[in-house]
């Protein structure tokens, strides 16, 4: 290493000399981080541009910052190395390098590890029959591993004793989890939801007085949408000790129709009601072939009628309808069919009515 005579005094316990060339290697490595930035962006990034895969394209992106990172890291590390320094200060210098570039490597594992998540497997999943909420929880378990893992590594490096910390947080997670026991009961929840499958994103749920969409899955609670456009944040815990009706699941939804009519309606005009009702029910392309009319109870001012008809939800094999056909659009078309139809044939609909007979005395 290069000398100057007129740099041979000395500071805190090192020559001018050495000084000045940790100075070097400190703006060196931050200048030469900038320059691989640079180089990146205007000559690696286009050349990842011109190939057919975005994986290069993913990976430039994924290294470039921890990159930066470690070139600053050894710029300090190398700098601080010429410099002569007490047993106690390298000791403190070389165990925070090893800390800080195990923490480093960690944060690259783990955005390479959720990029190819999100870009790779999260689409292959989506086009498959795999549940949409299960890579969310697997992504972040992912993550919390990595991230646990490195920071044990780094502890170690440390000069921690990591395996006396584990211990003492054995003792210590026992009564942790019996002070978090909803916590806990959260989690399992949100297992019992994985493997159990009582719903997914974007199914339709009526749970607690709640009724709304799934819009995510997480590992302490779920959120629902409702109907109102609120949201609702419900423990994990609730998906086990509630009842769930998953309306998405529905083969059909059932729609049953109270009518009444007249007391002048007679036997022949009863029967060809009946038989209106369940014309109009096969006629609609959305309702099913199995609706059924009947003549259900005479009434204080009219004669019921009961309509059951179902709106097709799946197909005959099982699956869900491509397009989802509007519950209450359906029950307007019936409803209006039903009008006219009744009106045309002269089939009159009875509305709460009272007769009064007064009987007059002898004068």
């Amino acid at each position: 290493m290069f000398k100057f005579e007129a740099l041979q005094g000395e500071f805190a316990g090192n020559t001018l000399n050495q000084w000045l060339w940790a100075c070097v290697f400190w703006v060196g490595g931050i200048l030469l981080s900038r320059l691989v930035y640079w180089l990146i962006e205007k000559f690696v990034k286009m050349w990842a541009k011109k190939s057919k895969t975005n994986l290069d394209d993913l990976m430039i992106g994924l290294l470039r910052a921890p990159v930066i990172v470690f070139i600053v890291l050894m710029s300090i590390y190398v700098g601080f190395r010429g410099l002569t320094l007490s047993p106690s200060v390298a000791s403190v210098l070389n165990t925070t390098y090893a800390a800080l570039m195990t923490l480093n490597v960690t944060w690259l594992v783990s955005r390479v590890v959720q990029a190819l998540l999100d870009n790779y497997v999260v689409p292959k999943a989506e086009s498959a029959t795999f549940d949409s909420h299960f890579f969310p929880i697997v992504r972040k378990v992912l993550i919390y591993i990595i991230w646990g893992f490195g920071l044990v590594v780094a502890l170690n490096n440390a000069g921690y004793d990591v395996t006396a910390m584990i211990a003492g947080l054995g003792i210590g997670g026992l009564a942790l989890a019996m002070a978090a026991q909803d916590s806990v009961s959260n989690f399992f929840g949100g297992f019992t939801i994985f493997t159990d499958h009582p719903f997914k994103v974007k199914d339709r749920i009526r749970m607690a007085g709640h009724d709304g969409t799934v819009e995510e899955v997480g590992l302490r609670s779920f959120r629902i949408r409702t109907l109102d456009g609120t949201q609702v944040v419900v423990p994990n815990s609730q998906a086990v000790s509630q009842v769930i009706e998953n309306v998405t699941n529905e083969p059909s939804r059932k729609i049953k129709l109270q009518l009444g009519l007249t007391y002048d309606t007679t036997p022949e005009m009863m029967d060809r009601a009946i038989a209106i009702l369940e014309e109009i029910g096969k006629a609609n392309e959305n309702v099913h072939d199995n609706c059924k009319a009947y003549f259900t109870n005479y009434g204080d001012f009219s004669l019921s009628i009961l309509f059951v008809y179902f709106i097709r939800m799946r197909d005959d094999k099982g699956n869900l309808l491509s397009k989802q056909p509007d519950v209450f659009q359906v029950q307007s078309e019936v409803n209006r069919e039903i009008l006219r139809r009744f009106n045309a044939e002269g089939l009159n609909f009875a509305f709460p009515t009272q007769t009064v007979y007064t009987i007059k005395g002898d004068k």
